[in-house]
């Protein structure tokens, strides 16, 4: 793609994309935020200078979301979006159903910067270097000196083609069979509720990285296995009516970086899930039993080979001749009760891990904190997201559902550990 390129007037959606808009409501929002809090307060007028700056850097997220006869696409619109005052929780939907906005919001209040993105738009990766490019470019307008801007981009730099690629497609090999169908998973108990909390938990990274070489394992495995324990706990506590007569497959989804395991600049969606389960059919299990399992589990999943009989399942099916030509009424009614079947029925919960967050040489000193949170989910109830930044962990859960029994053993177990935990709660009522 040639610089000229960079002003296209639309763009498909990438193939992880094309699933979303179907399902779009104010109970499942499909939104996510990622956020980065300052030692000092914003000062508004050079975070509009900021992003004004550095959004033009990204074109393919300069786009509103369209209908066509056959499919969504994106649309180009020059237009900067408009600061807003930061919300307690990502919890609205994107008004893209008519066109009249961008798939991110960017919001402030105090010394926090957040930005709420569509699923439609990119993946946790590309949300990150955005975030992180704006605030260093802030920071640069507040006189802090920036000689490198890894690992986020510079913003006097030309895009990169490769970050407008759709890696899905790019990769696919139609010659690979798809992945077995998975059984539908234990859910949680609870109405969905039209209030959202979120309960954090921040922690030293090092106590808990002690942990899980305990058990020799990453900490990624480790918290996917104590996630999968205090859900069999909820599980087998018999405080709910679906009790132990729902299903016994505990399943929980885990987003993969597929630019660990390929080679990818994009700059779009380019994630795929891997899926730990026991089956409490089988009786009780211990902790350590869950830990060995996830590990076990994950090592065999957590494989190019594996990850790439989704990508053929999925780009097939958008390759599909049939698929192809049905008018985008009857693909938003399929998409959705795929979706279901798919990518909401197998899975007890989801928790995503970005991993440890790096910064620019000269900002670290200005930079207290990173957040990231996911929305709303009415089917799976609650979510998990992590990260870490210096010597602290965050974790945060999203619920829909009064309990906080999840949350409750989840952080107990830490502190039983020895683990110092610190916890706060926050909701869309604040």
């Amino acid at each position: 793609m040639q610089r000229d390129d960079y002003q296209q007037e639309w763009l498909t959606l990438d193939n992880a994309a094309r699933i979303y808009p179907a399902s779009l409501s104010e109970w499942s929002p499909d939104v996510y935020r990622i956020s980065v809090t300052f030692g000092a307060p914003i000062r508004v007028s050079a975070l509009d200078s900021a992003l004004r700056t550095v959004f033009p850097r990204f074109p393919y997220f300069q786009v509103h979301l369209r209908r066509g006869l056959f499919w969504y696409y994106l649309q180009r619109d020059d237009e900067i979006p408009e600061l807003c005052p930061m919300s307690g929780v990502p919890v609205s939907v994107m008004p893209m159903q008519r066109g009249s906005c961008h798939l991110l919001r960017v919001q402030a209040r105090g010394a926090t910067i957040a930005v709420d993105f569509s699923h439609v738009l990119t993946d946790g990766a590309g949300a990150l270097r955005f975030l992180g490019t704006l605030a260093t470019q802030y920071l640069r307008l507040r006189g802090v000196r920036v000689t490198r801007w890894e690992p986020f981009l510079d913003p006097d730099e030309p895009p990169s083609p490769g970050e407008y690629e759709d890696a899905y497609n790019k990769y696919f090999d139609r010659g690979l069979p798809g992945p077995s169908r998975l059984s539908a998973a234990y859910h949680l108990p609870g109405e969905a509720q039209s209030r959202f909390r979120v309960i954090t938990g921040r922690m030293p990274v090092g106590d808990m990285l002690a942990l899980a070489r305990g058990h020799r394992v990453s900490l990624t495995t480790y918290l996917v296995a104590l996630y999968m324990h205090s859900l069999a706990q909820v599980r087998d506590s018999g405080t709910d009516k679906e009790g132990k007569t729902g299903s016994g497959i505990l399943r929980v989804e885990v987003p993969v970086d597929m630019r660990r395991l390929y080679p990818s600049e994009t700059m779009r969606n380019f994630s795929l899930f891997v899926s730990p389960e026991i089956d409490m059919g089988l009786g009780a299990y211990s902790f350590d039993e869950i830990v060995q399992r996830v590990h076990h589990s994950m090592s065999m999943q957590v494989d190019r080979k594996e990850l790439a009989r989704q990508i053929a399942r999925n780009v097939r099916a958008e390759r599909n001749p049939f698929i192809r030509i049905m008018p985008l009424f009857l693909k938003d009614l399929l998409f959705s009760y795929v979706r279901e079947r798919i990518g909401e029925s197998p899975y007890s919960g989801v928790i995503t891990n970005l991993g440890r967050i790096a910064v620019p040489e000269g900002i670290d000193t200005h930079v207290e904190s990173f957040g990231v949170m996911l929305g709303p989910n009415p089917r799976m109830k609650k979510n998990c997201a992590v990260l870490s930044f210096r010597d602290d962990l965050y974790i945060n859960f999203g619920s829909v559902i009064e309990s906080r029994d999840l949350e409750r053993l989840f952080f107990a177990h830490m502190a039983r550990a020895g683990v110092r935990v610190i916890v706060a709660e926050r909701s869309s009522d604040t």
